[in-house]
């Protein structure tokens, strides 16, 4: 009897040695959530990963360069006033690639103003290559390994407002190397075709009219911002880039559109390198020209 009595406690015993206890149980728990939540933080990691933001930026600045490169002008209209000429140079450390307008001076002489301006703002090769050669010093790479040729592209698109007057903009890019992406730069030029003159800011717009187009231009970069698509990290212009840029414009069909270098209003890798202005929303800004509206 007693033997049985002692085995019956025995197992007791162990009975009791196996049971967890509540608070054990909650330990677990503990330790089990955070293993949980670890994991989750590694997953989101993965998602938000380098990796797929510079596929993204990569995708959004290959989509904005190409609105930039097909977007139609009136070349093949203008096939008799500008010819298109064209300049390329290879050497060991640079490409020089230009394409640029050419006003036909046998219609008329005086758009010899137009190519000289041309030749001396974008066609200073010595000038061009001494910078390039200069930067290639500031590298401080005297063995040159594993080194791109750097690259200096010039292209143009042209418009035609008024059988008096045109409107260029010239996008020069460059792709410096070691850099990840090429910037753009851009400068615009309203000619008229019959004062042989340029025509700036304040020849289009009526006096004062710098503030509201100011405030114009950055209602729309706050417009494209709150759509979303690919204006997200860009910002408003400043006053000061304003001052800057407000002769950076063409006329475009029924568009005035102000052109703004690589991050002023924009990183390079999206948003976008124009802003347009309805004509429409800004006709009471604009001036008389040669006794009748630039806009027909």
């Amino acid at each position: 009897m007693k033997t049985i009595i002692a085995c019956l406690l025995f197992l007791s015993f162990i009975a009791c040695k196996k049971e967890t206890s509540p608070q054990q149980t909650t330990k677990a728990k503990e330790i089990e959530t955070k293993q949980q939540i670890h994991q989750n933080a590694e997953d989101t990691v993965v998602v938000f990963s380098e990796e797929k933001l510079e596929l993204n930026q990569e995708k959004t600045k290959s989509i904005k360069r190409e609105k930039l490169i097909e977007a139609k002008d009136d070349k093949t209209q203008l096939q008799e006033l500008v010819v298109s000429k064209e300049f390329y140079k290879k050497e060991d450390l640079y490409i020089l690639d230009y394409k640029y307008p050419y006003l036909n001076e046998k219609i008329d002489p005086g758009y010899s103003v137009f190519n000289t301006f041309i030749k001396e703002n974008y066609l200073n090769i010595e000038k061009t290559e001494n910078q390039i050669l200069e930067d290639k010093e500031l590298l401080c790479d005297t063995l040159k390994i594993n080194r791109f040729r750097d690259k200096r592209i010039i292209d143009y698109k042209i418009y035609d407002v008024k059988k008096d007057l045109i409107s260029v903009v010239l996008y020069k890019e460059n792709y410096y190397s070691g850099m990840r992406y090429s910037t753009y730069l851009f400068d615009c030029v309203n000619f008229d075709l019959k004062k042989h003159d340029f025509v700036y800011f304040n020849d289009l717009f009526a006096l004062g009219a710098e503030e509201e187009i100011f405030k114009t231009i950055n209602d729309i970069i706050k417009e494209n911002i709150q759509s979303g698509e690919l204006y997200y990290d860009c910002w408003e212009l400043s006053e000061g880039d304003f001052k800057a840029y407000k002769n950076n414009f063409v006329v475009n069909d029924d568009v005035v559109e102000f052109y703004f270098d690589d991050c002023i209003i924009c990183p390079s890798y999206t948003g976008t390198y124009a802003i347009e202005i309805p004509i429409k929303r800004i006709m009471h800004l604009l001036k008389k020209y040669n006794n009748s509206p630039i806009i027909s």
